[in-house]
C-alpha cells in the first residue's frame, strides 16, 4: 500500500507540475554551416563592421563558416520594406524563397525595433506575424537566434527624450524573449545591457544618432552575443584582425551587390525587358565572395 501511495504521489507531481521549456542546446558550429542575418536596419548595418561575424569565426576557428546578410533597412516581420514596387506580401514570399535557397543552418532574426512604434496596442499583431515568420522559416531546419532591439540613446535637444519609446521597446523585447523560450530558440538580449538607461543628458557613445549603432556599438553587441550564446572567441593578432575585417567588409559588399543591385528594377523587376540580359552578371559575384571567405578561414585557423 505504501509503495502504491508513493508511486501515485510521484505520478501526480509529474503530471501536475507545469512544463518548463527546455533550454536551447549548447551552441556549436561546424564546417559547412551557413549563418544568415535576417531583419531590419540593425541587421543590415552589421555587414559594414563585421564584428558579429567575427565573434562566430573566432569561437570556431577551425570551422569553415559562411555568412549571408539579408537585412533590409526599416523592415518588419511583414516585410514592409521588401516589396520594392510590389506589395509587402510579395516581398515576404520573395524573402522566404531567398532564405530557403541559401540553405542556412543558423538564422539570426532581428525584428521588433520598427514594430514597437505601434506601442503596446501593436503587440498582438506583431506576435501573430512573428509566429508566422518562425513557422515559415521552419522548413529550412535552421537554428534560430532571436536578437532583441536595443534601447535608444538620448541625443539631446531638439531631439526627443527616448524614454517613452524605450518603454514600448521593452514590451516587444519581453515578447521576443517569451517566444524564444517557448520555441526553444536562442535569445540575445541587447535591450538590457547594450545601452544604459538614458540619464537625461546627451550620450551617443554607442550610436551616431541615438538609434543606429556605431562600430563601437556593434562591437559591444558582439560581446553580448558571445555571452548570451556561451561562445568563447579567441583573440586575433592586430594584423590578422585588420585583414579579416577588410575582407569581411569587401565580401559583404559584393554579396549586397549580387542580391540588391542599385538597378534591381531593370535587372530583375518590372523593367527587366530593358536590361534584364545583364542579370547574368549577378552570380559572378559568388566566386569572388567564396575566395575571400577561404582567405578568412585560412587566416583565422592559423591563430
Amino acid at each position: 500500500m505504501k509503495k502504491r501511495l508513493t508511486l501515485f504521489l510521484l505520478l501526480f507531481v509529474f503530471v501536475a507540475s507545469p512544463s518548463v521549456p527546455a533550454a536551447p542546446p549548447t551552441f556549436e558550429l561546424k564546417s559547412g554551416d551557413r549563418i544568415i542575418f535576417l531583419g531590419n536596419t540593425m541587421i543590415e548595418r552589421a555587414q559594414k563592421f563585421g564584428s558579429w561575424e567575427s565573434v562566430f569565426l573566432r569561437s570556431f576557428p577551425k570551422a569553415k563558416l559562411s555568412f549571408r546578410n539579408l537585412g533590409w533597412s526599416a523592415d518588419t516581420v511583414w516585410s514592409d520594406s521588401r516589396g520594392i514596387f510590389d506589395p509587402p506580401a510579395v516581398g515576404y514570399q520573395r524573402m522566404l524563397k531567398q532564405v530557403k535557397g541559401l540553405n542556412p543552418t543558423v538564422i539570426l532574426l532581428g525584428y521588433g525595433g520598427n514594430e514597437a512604434f505601434a506601442g503596446k496596442q501593436g503587440l498582438p499583431a506583431f506576435q501573430k506575424q512573428l509566429n508566422q515568420l518562425i513557422t515559415d522559416l521552419k522548413p529550412t531546419g535552421a537554428r534560430l537566434v532571436i536578437v532583441s532591439p536595443h534601447r535608444y540613446e538620448y541625443a539631446g535637444h531638439p531631439l526627443p527624450d527616448p524614454a517613452a519609446h524605450n518603454r514600448d521597446l521593452k514590451f516587444y523585447c519581453d515578447l521576443l524573449q517569451e517566444t524564444a523560450a517557448a520555441g526553444n530558440h536562442d535569445y540575445v538580449d541587447l535591450y538590457s545591457d547594450l545601452i544604459p538607461e538614458p540619464a537625461g543628458k546627451p550620450q551617443l557613445k554607442l550610436t551616431n544618432n541615438g538609434i543606429h549603432l556605431t562600430k563601437a556599438g556593434y562591437q559591444k553587441a558582439a560581446e553580448l552575443i558571445s555571452v548570451d550564446l556561451g561562445l568563447k572567441p579567441i583573440t586575433l593578432s592586430p594584423s590578422v584582425e585588420q585583414e579579416v575585417s577588410q575582407l569581411t567588409f569587401d565580401k559583404n559588399r559584393e554579396y549586397f551587390y549580387s542580391w540588391r543591385p542599385q538597378n534591381i528594377t531593370y535587372l530583375l523587376g518590372f523593367r527587366k525587358h530593358e536590361q534584364g540580359q545583364n542579370a547574368k552578371e549577378l552570380p559572378q559575384f559568388i566566386p569572388l565572395i567564396e575566395e575571400k571567405e577561404a582567405t578568412i578561414h585560412r587566416l583565422i585557423s592559423t591563430q
